[in-house]
């Protein structure tokens, strides 16, 4: 009998029901104490020795629970009833039938709640056995804050009294109004509330700043190093406002020789793509020459020459997206300064430099030279090289405009230049398999932007399904959108307007898997999936720069991704990735 209830523990389990479709008891894991010694004798089945469950009738009249069938059997056809009296008969699966009358009658019996020895004295049938522990004073329960973090469990006459001075109760900041934990509210007032009044940190002498007003502040505080605005071209100066400013006008010379390598650098990186460009071009030439050379196909030649094809495919489309590239580059050079114009106006400047210091001197030894009495002039104005001008001042105030029309054409060129390298930047890190894998750094900063309304979303770079595929994005709440506001990330995916959408099969119908990737050695991704719904705005054919995004409002919550513990969160750092699954093909144009 110890090898037939070898297996039998699991059926006692924590949550695990032993009541079959048939009972109108359902005691799950639990055993009842019967008040009266007959009745527990009665009920209790001889295999598990617990009360019975589902109850089954075997020929000679003993009873068993119907998984208690299967245990004692063990797999034969027949054995020896488990009560072993001399009348026995043997129990098969087809002899035992469903008890009907010992169900009804176990309804009717009384009981002893199962917190009898924390002092709950009630006798229930055992019908009401379940509800009352719904309502038992002495049940064990979770404190109601237990979303909140609170681990305490206590019977249930004293979660009153509990949840009045639980440390996770929520409370509201007085001056936020934002409600938070009880036992988080220091923190929150120290780190984290936009309402409070902090120091500014960078030292400068206003007292009134309020958090929320700190990233404003920095534009105007007068102590905060700035950059230059030359810094994409390499210039590393920084420093307080107006030295910067001063930097910027006294320093032109280097900063258009900066630009003049950026440039260089640029035409350069045009002709190694052109280099690459060649280069692929030869190896498609081989290629093809090396299919044309074969004999007329047979079974043994098929696989190669269709992994040949496919390295061609590979090929046209490298040498698509090489040309992408020189195309943007010749469009974007001759906009910018070439080398010629940056010499030019580099001596320009030098040469205005040099002739408003001998302006100036002028005007100093001019005006030391005592005015001539009764004569009705002065000699400040009456220099014949100066008469195009009127005065010294008009002159030097003429090419102070020059210098600055100079400044402002060279600050143009930064801009165009910026766009630039952004433009280079997307098409460097664009996908075209249909899978992103977003990096997003800086987490705690922009999940606090987030919470405090500053910056709700973040928008990943576009991928694509193909070259000439669906153009997508994902769009991410992580202080949560929806249902999932301030509890969960949200995560959603974005269809954006393409310059192909005229030969895709619209409405889009790709399956859309999303994940939050572990970064420890477990790899225990998050993982959610959709399909697409055809008739949602959504994955039509957009008429904007994008559609409404479609996703997961509750995708994560905050005390997965926050907890330490967790691989999610590593560096200040999450990955997330999102792969569109590619068939059907979205390029069957």
């Amino acid at each position: 009998m110890a090898e037939n209830l070898a297996n039998f523990p699991s059926l006692g389990s924590p949550g695990t029901s032993l009541s079959g479709p048939d009972s109108h008891l359902s005691l799950g894991e639990l055993d009842p104490d019967f008040v009266h010694d007959a009745d527990r004798a009665r009920f209790n089945c001889p295999v598990c020795k617990r009360t019975l469950r589902d109850s089954r009738q075997t020929q000679c009249g003993h009873r068993l629970c119907n998984r208690c069938v299967d245990v004692w059997l063990d797999g034969a056809l027949a054995k020896r009833c488990p009560v072993g009296e001399a009348d026995c008969d043997d129990v098969t699966k087809t002899n035992v039938f469903p008890d009907r009358s010992i169900q009804r009658e176990m309804k009717s019996v009384l009981v002893f709640c199962k917190n009898k020895d924390e002092g709950c004295q009630f006798q229930i049938k055992l019908k009401d056995f379940k509800n009352h522990l719904d309502d038992c004073e002495y049940e064990p329960v979770n404190c109601e804050h237990s979303g909140r973090g609170c681990k305490e469990k206590l019977v249930r006459k004293k979660l009153k009294d509990h949840v009045g001075k639980c440390p996770f109760r929520p409370v509201r900041c007085s001056l936020c109004k934002e409600e938070v934990c009880h036992n988080d509210m220091q923190k929150h007032e120290n780190e984290l509330c936009p309402e409070q009044t902090v120091k500014c940190p960078f030292g400068c002498p206003i007292a009134s700043l309020k958090r929320k007003d700190i990233q404003s502040h920095r534009d105007v505080c007068s102590v905060h190093p700035v950059d230059c605005k030359y810094k994409p071209m390499g210039c590393t100066f920084a420093a307080k406002r107006e030295l910067v400013e001063k930097h910027e006008k006294e320093d032109l010379a280097q900063h258009l020789e900066l630009i003049t390598r950026h440039v260089t650098d640029l035409e350069l990186k045009s002709m190694d793509t052109q280099a690459q460009i060649r280069n692929i071009s030869q190896e498609r030439d081989l290629t093809q020459q090396s299919l044309q050379s074969l004999p007329p196909r047979n079974a043994d030649v098929q696989g190669a020459v269709h992994q040949m094809e496919t390295q061609i495919r590979d090929f046209r489309l490298k040498l698509v997206s090489m040309m992408e590239k020189v195309i943007i580059v010749e469009r974007k050079v001759p906009d910018l300064v070439d080398r010629a114009r940056v010499d030019t106006v580099d001596q320009t400047v030098v040469a205005l430099q040099q002739r408003i210091a001998q302006l100036e001197q002028q005007r100093e030894r001019e005006q030391q030279q005592p005015t001539q009495s009764g004569s009705g002039s002065s000699t400040v104005g009456g220099s014949s090289r100066v008469a195009r001008y009127g005065t010294v001042d008009n002159m030097a105030e003429t090419l102070s405009t020059q210098l600055t029309a100079h400044d402002r054409q060279l600050g143009v060129h930064d801009v165009r230049m910026a766009e630039m390298d952004l433009r280079f930047q997307l098409l460097e890190t664009a996908s075209y398999d249909g899978t992103l894998v977003w990096k997003i750094r800086d987490y705690e900063r922009r999940k606090r932007d987030a919470v405090n309304g500053r910056t709700l979303s973040l928008y990943s770079q576009p991928f694509y399904t193909g070259r000439f595929g669906y153009k997508m994005c994902a769009r991410v709440y992580l202080n949560g959108d929806g249902m999932g506001k301030t509890t969960h990330m949200s995560l959603f995916f974005v269809i954006m307007r393409g310059e192909y959408d005229a030969l895709l099969n619209w409405p889009f119908r790709q399956k859309v898997t999303l994940t939050l990737l572990d970064q420890s050695a477990e790899k225990r991704h998050l993982t959610d999936h959709f399909q697409p719904d055809p008739n949602s705005s959504s994955f039509q054919r957009p008429t904007s720069e994008m559609n409404v995004a479609s996703g997961c409002p509750l995708f994560v919550s905050h005390a997965v991704v926050d907890n330490p513990s967790n691989g999610y969160l590593r560096d200040d750092t999450i990955f997330i990735r999102i792969v569109v699954d590619l068939n059907p093909n979205p390029q069957n144009f």
